[in-house]
């Protein structure tokens, strides 16, 4: 919020920017953070998601304050993203099943 000061970053920009550049924050803190560290804690994927989340809004008031023709363009790269990001978590979860045409004696 200190980027409003005279001659720096105007409001409008300056507070969706601090949304996508803390949501990229949380989200490199999701890669980071060791596995099972925290019993309690939240999962690496759910505060990588809740990180990109906030870090894609960011990114779309930004464009919808700013440049709005670029807001549909916007919206589909972020879709896509978002669908490569799930095929990815999928195949990373898949585990081959036993093959059920393996006669047991």
């Amino acid at each position: 919020m200190l980027s409003y000061l005279p001659g720096g970053i105007p409001l409008a920009a300056g507070f969706p920017l601090t949304f996508a550049i803390f949501g990229a924050w949380i989200a490199l803190l999701g890669i980071v953070i060791p596995p099972g560290s925290n019993p309690y804690g939240a999962p690496r994927s759910m505060v990588m998601g809740w990180g990109a989340l906030l870090a894609g809004l960011g990114v779309l008031w930004y464009v919808g304050f700013n440049a709005t023709e670029f807001l549909p363009v916007t919206f589909a790269v972020l879709i896509i993203i978002t669908g490569i990001a799930a095929v990815g978590y999928s195949l990373m979860r898949a585990q081959p099943k036993p093959s059920a045409a393996v006669a047991k004696p």
